[in-house]
């Protein structure tokens, strides 16, 4: 029998559960009845048991879930789950690939800048990282995929950037008067848990101009702002977050903004629970936007289709401002608000059908994949030069847990 692949999986998260009541409706966890308590998450401090007092409760995760399926259910697999503080080169070295299912540069952030750059350069130099680095920094700094996708068509919210090291209060609100916004979001690169988020109007901020002084120096450190007119109808709408692997769809989860409820609580719906008009379009601009990726590689170098992608898609209804859009206000205008990746959240147990099974699969066909591509470039005498020899470079710094 062949030696098993071995498989790095980097887990971290704290938001995805999968020991829970909704995901009994749906699976069946008892693959979990034997996994180590280390690798369980306490609901109240958010840390691993391993770091809790003894006979602290916790629950796995979809991070840890989904490989531990693997290690249950694959022979050909070797699952090495790998925790935040355990990522080394060493460590990533061992395995074939990487894939990043939790944890990744984004929560190395909120744990200061020398947690970063160590996270950093695991990432940028093991050469066996999945997805890419190159694939990962053109989704961190968001400038980059959203002015990629603009060019290319792809419909999104009338946008400036604030670069670090060439941005002013008074020059982003005068870049924002001039675009004509009357309300606008401010979003930050390299950021998660919508820190740093916050709406805005022009005329408060003309009125005091501290507003923006004060938020300038809160995040001084973020490369990039990235504002944004205010939709007005992408709270009352359907948010449609779509699913994607080897570039095909899988499924897609819909929420609405707590604020735009009855009862002040966020509404999840999936499968045909959400609006056909609201899937079918966000599938369709989900599917454009994924074009401007960077085409991800093997760790030797030779193409093979994107591993996870969520792309959430927004709606609006009513009227913008900006002087070079013409949205219809009386029809619904449908946008992309954000691109994720493999350590975003699954929403496992909020779905109609038991989906760990699948991303199982799916992670395992694509070791298998890398595999084969890998020896049938040995034996054709190709390049296995790794390459983070010429990984491209980024960075950033913050504080904060794990899960997004």
């Amino acid at each position: 029998m062949p030696m098993p692949i071995r498989v790095g999986f980097l887990v971290g998260k704290d938001t995805d559960l999968v020991e829970d009541p909704k995901y009994d409706l749906i699976g069946d966890a008892s693959f979990l009845k034997d996994l180590p308590d280390m690798y369980r998450v306490d609901p109240e401090s958010k840390e691993y048991l391993k770091s809790c007092p003894p006979g602290t409760k916790g629950f796995a995760h979809a991070d840890v879930a989904i490989p531990w399926y693997i290690k249950k259910h694959f022979e050909d697999v070797e699952v090495d789950i790998i925790m935040p503080e355990d990522i080394t080169q060493k460590r990533l070295a061992s395995n074939l690939v990487n894939f990043v299912i939790g944890y990744d540069v984004i929560n190395a952030v909120f744990e200061g800048k020398k947690r970063l750059d160590h996270v950093t350069k695991c990432f940028k130099t093991c050469g066996n990282i999945m997805p890419s680095w190159e694939v990962q920094d053109f989704i961190y700094i968001k400038s980059r995929y959203m002015q990629a996708c603009m060019d290319s068509g792809v419909p999104m919210a009338p946008t400036v950037y604030a670069f670090q090291g060439k941005r002013s209060p008074a020059r982003l609100l005068n870049d924002i008067k001039i675009r004509g916004w009357k309300t606008f979001v401010m979003k930050q690169s390299m950021m998660a848990f919508s820190l740093g988020f916050c709406k805005l109007t022009v005329e408060e901020c003309d009125k005091n101009p501290k507003i923006l002084q004060d938020y300038f120096k809160d995040y001084p450190d973020c490369p990039e702002y990235v504002v944004q007119e205010a939709i007005e109808g992408f709270t009352r709408n359907w948010e449609v977050r779509c699913f994607w692997f080897n570039g095909e769809f899988l499924y897609a989860i819909a929420n609405r903004a707590a604020v735009s409820t009855e009862d002040g609580k966020e509404v999840i719906v999936t499968g045909d629970d959400i609006p056909t008009e609201f899937l079918e379009n966000a599938k369709r601009i989900g599917r454009e936007a994924l074009k401007v990726l960077p085409q991800l590689t093997t760790p030797d170098g030779q193409p093979v289709p994107m591993t996870l992608i969520r792309t959430d898609i927004g709606c609006s209804d009513s009227q913008i401002y900006d002087k070079d859009y013409n949205w219809d206000p009386n029809s619904k205008t449908f946008f992309l608000n954000e691109i994720e990746y493999g350590g975003t959240t699954y929403f496992i147990r909020h779905l109609k059908a038991d989906m760990i099974p699948k991303w199982a699969e799916l992670y395992v066909a694509k070791s298998r994949e890398i595999q084969q591509k890998m020896l049938e470039g040995k034996a054709l005498g190709e390049s296995v030069e790794p390459k983070s020899k010429k990984a491209k470079t980024a960075a950033a710094v913050m504080k904060k847990p794990a899960g997004k």
